[in-house]
């Protein structure tokens, strides 16, 4: 899911936007745990974390990301 979402990031050029709540979220995680570097939209109702938002711009895969998705990939081999 949000490692699904790491890897489509890196398959495409950037900046990239991301538009669904569902991935403006998991970008939300992503740069948390610092594998993105990104502009994500303040919540439109803080409390509650939700409400409408316009969209997240990754603009960079850090190197950790890049580490994460070699991890990744070759757990599944």
């Amino acid at each position: 899911m949000t490692m699904d979402l790491l890897r489509s990031i890196a398959s495409t050029r950037l900046p990239k936007s991301i538009t669904s709540p569902e991935d403006i979220d998991r970008v939300r995680i992503l740069k948390a745990a610092g594998l993105v570097v990104a502009s994500v939209p303040a919540p439109s109702r803080p409390l509650t974390l939700s409400g409408i938002e316009k969209a997240a711009q990754v603009l960079t895969i850090t190197q950790k990301g890049y580490d994460e998705l070699r991890r990744s990939c070759s757990s599944h081999e």
